[in-house]
């Protein structure tokens, strides 16, 4: 997979190199960075830590531990997610959805669907 990848960039840096105005440093510099950046994007996500990763991909194995974690200590973003979950029930008359409130809180999928549980929950 890696090699398919490091051909599509290479390839993608020489087109672009070959179509670039002039054979100057400036116009391929411009053209050349485009797969450059991919590149590095690609690295810098494929050398996250793994503790991160989990968090961000919803809290691994323990996810109903972590809600009680949040519930117990008074969590400031559960504090939002109820006022967001009590004006969206003013205007719309129904709980907010865990998308909107992801939108909304500006979080990830996993941990909007966790708070919208919690304010769900009596």
């Amino acid at each position: 997979m890696w090699s398919a990848f490091l051909l599509g960039i290479a390839v993608s840096l020489a087109a672009n190199v070959a179509a670039a105005p002039a054979l100057e440093w400036k116009p391929v510099l411009v053209a050349g960075w485009p797969p450059v950046a991919l590149l590095l994007s690609v690295e810098l996500l494929a050398h996250r830590p793994a503790g991160r990763v989990r968090a961000e991909l919803g809290g691994g194995e323990d996810s109903e531990g972590d809600a009680d974690r949040y519930r117990v200590h008074g969590d400031p973003l559960l504090q939002r997610a109820r006022r967001v979950d009590a004006r969206h029930r003013e205007l719309h008359q129904r709980p907010v959805s865990a998308e909107s409130l992801r939108k909304e809180l500006r979080i990830g999928a996993g941990r909007s669907r966790q708070l919208v549980a919690l304010v769900r929950s009596p």
